[in-house]
């Protein structure tokens, strides 16, 4: 693999390697299954960095599916009606789970629980670690999967069977509360013995600190939990107060934030080019508007200033693309229109069709609308020197979890002042995921555009509009964390059409597109070891009138009710 994180873990492993007796060597000549005996802190760094490198997943499922779906952002030339038809070569997380991530931390808990007894106390801190991320992986995939294997899965090696038995959905999410909260209780409890710890360049995450990993697994909880929202609010609710009231505790502040911060070149090149193959990706217009409307700090971060510089809108007046009596529009931050049949309104047309200027020999096209910053998904875009932070669950997500929560009555918490937390926490993320990644003129935040943001009209909470503010804010939020941008839209309906950030009906030939909400999920093909079990569990899914044809992307997983 291309990046340093993958390279370290080659790197701790030969160092392992070498640091073996010529006994040990020997044995593993008598016996070739000894070899699989390895650190549990090089199998925890490699299921880490399995978890977050998958570059098919930035560009098939992200770039090319998500990020458009959800509207976080969307191409210069706007979409098709097909975008809502095709989502071919996606699901990578499926795969990356089942074939590398899943089965490294199962490995982790089975080495475990096969040591000495005195050996395996020492190790609760590791294990509960390592079923925690293997929770919060297996709830990515299932999320628009539906069913999965997962009690059953990954067990073959250790005498288990070939052939698993597949989850629902509603055994999941009480399995994963369940092993969070188990998790979360062993990490928070003084262990009769000394515990081994995660050494901090094996856990990319928490550098071993087992009170964050706690605070993780109960904050998960809620993560987790607030996709029962249409489904079983009721379970919803006891899992809130359980939460609210266990040891652990939940993220307190940024630093608690669970997040990779990747090291230099780790998205270089091959499919984490956002910019490849021809694409270049703009806001689109009910983002960009609503944030320009309110002077959001985070415009800058997101979006780069258009191409109409005075320089450049000057050039047009000489070169007589534009009228000499034209006037120079300050405002350079403009999204593009995402609806299909854009291109059949003169006005919206004309963002879809940039003019262009001469420079010398060169052609420029002068584009109305923004670009995205290219580097907060892929520091080293262009030449750039910068390094990224990939999120799972950071502290401003968390405050706008609970804010969701107690804005609907689901907790005696505070909707109003985790609100603020949640806002204030987003825009210290950006503004530091911004300079860490190096992106284009780079300004820095300042406490005066905090407190003048979170003062301006639509941002001042209103108990009446409440609901909507906390999911507006907590959409833009997960502008870097596609997957939770298209769970949101998808389990509150927010933003649409009538919220203040509008999202404009899809349209083609005046017949409205559906957003799609899940992946294909296929028949298993005749051969397949499992396919009694895969069949069995589709059949099961398709009982729901909600799932529609298999094959069908428009189709719902059980927690997306309608």
């Amino acid at each position: 693999m291309k990046n340093s994180l993958y390279k370290y873990a080659l790197i701790f492993f030969s160092l392992y390697l070498i640091s073996c007796s010529k006994e040990k060597f020997a044995e593993f000549n008598k016996d070739p299954d000894a070899v699989t005996t390895l650190s549990l802190d090089y199998i925890f760094t490699r299921a880490i960095v399995a978890s977050n490198d998958n570059d098919f997943d930035a560009y098939y499922d992200n770039y090319n599916y998500i990020s458009r779906w959800s509207r976080v952002f969307l191409q210069r030339t706007g979409n098709t009606f097909t975008v809502v038809d095709n989502a071919s070569n996606s699901n990578n997380r499926y795969g990356r789970f089942f074939q590398d991530v899943g089965p490294l931390l199962t490995d982790i808990q089975q080495t475990i629980d096969k040591m000495p007894e005195d050996t395996r106390a020492r190790n609760s801190y590791k294990k509960a670690i390592a079923s925690i991320l293997k929770v919060q992986q297996a709830w990515y995939v299932t999320d628009v999967n539906g069913s999965i294997a997962y009690q059953e899965a990954f067990q073959s090696r250790y005498g288990g069977t070939l052939t698993p038995t597949y989850n629902t959905q509603d055994e999941l999410y009480k399995i994963f509360d369940t092993e969070l909260k188990e998790a979360a209780s062993v990490l928070t409890t003084t262990q009769a013995v000394d515990q081994f710890k995660f050494e901090n360049n094996s856990d990319l995450y928490f550098n071993g600190d087992e009170k964050k990993w706690a605070k993780a697994a109960n904050s998960l909880r809620l993560a987790i939990a607030l996709r029962l929202s249409k489904r079983d609010p009721e379970r919803l609710k006891t899992i809130v107060n359980d939460v609210l009231s266990h040891p652990a505790g939940l993220m307190e502040s940024a630093t608690d934030s669970w997040m990779l911060q990747a090291r230099k070149n780790f998205t270089a090149g091959g499919n984490w080019n956002i910019t490849g193959n021809g694409r270049l990706f703009v806001g689109e217009y009910g983002v960009v508007n609503y944030m320009w409307n309110n002077n959001d700090p985070r415009l800058r971060f997101f979006f780069r200033p258009n191409q109409w510089s005075e320089e450049n809108f000057q050039a047009a007046k000489d070169q007589g693309v534009i009228s000499k009596t034209a006037t120079f529009d300050t405002r350079r931050y403009y999204g593009q229109y995402s609806n299909p049949d854009a291109s059949k309104d003169a006005v919206k047309a004309r963002f879809l069709n940039p003019l262009q200027i001469k420079s010398g020999n060169n052609t420029i096209a002068l584009d109305t609308v923004s670009r995205i910053q290219d580097r907060i998904f892929q520091p080293e875009n262009n030449g750039g020197g910068g390094t990224g932070i990939i999120p799972v669950l950071t502290y401003a997500d968390l405050c706008f979890i609970r804010a969701e929560i107690a804005q609907r009555g689901w907790s005696n918490e505070n909707a109003e002042q985790l609100y603020y937390k949640g806002v204030e926490a987003s825009l210290k993320f950006y503004d530091n995921l911004a300079n860490v990644a190096q992106v284009y003129d780079y300004k820095a935040l300042t406490e005066a555009e905090i407190n003048a943001f979170k003062s301006s009209p639509n941002i001042v909470f209103k108990q009446s509009t409440g609901l909507e503010q906390i999911v507006l804010q907590a959409y833009l939020n997960y502008f870097r964390n596609f997957n939770e941008a298209w769970a949101l839209v998808k389990r509150t309906g927010m933003p649409n059409k009538d919220t203040k950030l509008m999202f404009e009906d899809w349209t083609n030939e005046g017949q409205t597109l559906q957003m799609p909400r899940r992946f294909v999920i296929n028949y298993p093909l005749a051969g397949d070891l499992n396919f009694n079990n895969r069949t069995s569990a589709i059949d099961e899914m398709a009982k729901d009138p909600d799932f529609g044809l298999p094959s069908s992307i428009q189709g719902r997983v059980w927690w997306d009710k309608k």
